[in-house]
Parts: C-alpha cells; sequence; structure tokens
C-alpha cells in the first residue's frame, strides 16, 4: 500500500469537537482498510486568504497533517467523504514517495573540507560546463581582416 500525506484544515472549535472529527476522519481510513501511520497538530493560525466552505467563510483554521497508507482503489471514496464533512475546511492528499536515490551519510565524507566533497565537486564540474556553454554562445568577428574598420 502505497503512503499518502493528508493536510487537513479544519474550523475552529473546542477541543473535544476536534477530537470527534479526527476520530471520524481516523476511522473512515480504518474502514478503508488503511492505517494510520502519524498524526501531527500544527496548531490553529489564521488561514492566508478567506476561505469559503460550506456556505460559511472562514479566515482561522486548526492545522493538522495525517500520515497514513491506503489502497489506491479507497483514495476516491475517502476523499469524497472528507468533502461531504462540514467541519473541514480544506483537505489535500498527496502522495508520499520515498527517496531512496541518496547515498547514506558518513562521518568521514562530512569532516572533509567543503572543496574536497563529491557533492561540492560536482556542482563546481557542473558550473564549469555552464559557463562553457555561455563562452561559445559569445559572438566572434571572424572578419578575415587585420584590423577592425568599425572601432578606432
Amino acid at each position: 500500500m502505497p503512503t499518502y500525506e493528508l493536510c487537513l484544515l479544519f474550523k475552529v472549535l473546542p477541543r473535544t469537537e476536534l477530537a470527534s472529527c479526527l476520530k471520524r476522519t481516523a476511522s473512515k481510513i480504518f474502514e478503508t482498510g488503511g492505517f494510520i501511520r502519524r498524526i501531527d497538530n500544527l496548531g490553529t493560525s489564521k488561514t492566508p486568504w478567506k476561505m469559503s466552505s460550506h456556505d460559511s467563510i472562514n479566515k482561522e483554521a486548526s492545522y493538522f497533517i495525517v500520515e497514513f497508507d491506503a489502497p489506491n482503489s479507497a483514495l476516491k471514496s475517502f476523499n469524497n467523504y472528507l468533502s461531504r464533512d462540514i467541519d473541514i475546511i480544506k483537505r489535500t492528499i498527496f502522495r508520499v514517495t520515498e527517496n531512496t536515490s541518496q547515498s547514506p551519510c558518513t562521518l568521514h565524507e562530512e569532516l572533509k573540507p567543503p572543496a574536497y566533497r563529491s557533492e561540492v565537486q560536482e556542482m563546481i564540474a557542473i558550473g564549469k560546463r555552464k559557463r562553457e556553454k555561455e563562452a561559445k554562445k559569445k559572438v566572434q568577428f571572424n572578419t578575415g581582416l587585420d584590423f577592425m574598420p568599425f572601432q578606432r
């Protein structure tokens, strides 16, 4: 099952009602065959702009991030359920991709001065290639004359 991250903005509610809203959302994840990895409460703060949801305008919201695993087939019905919940102002589901391309960090590599690290040397090589390309793009006056008639 792939891992997803759900960003939720709830209306500003008392703590007990907010807990019941989270419980509803979590139970729906469990009903769809998924399981929750983590729930983060980011607190209550102002929204970047006025958000209208279910015929009400909201300027403040409670922010939560829920990381969960669920089957792909259940995601559409789960998103439909969230869109009908009147306490949710905004919801967004992202698929979390595991970044396996990074090499493991070693202390020996990190203790080297920056100029000797492999990542820095790669960046220097990329910069050199870009400068060489720019140098080739410059105009060269190949008139065949020994002097430039338009310059004094």
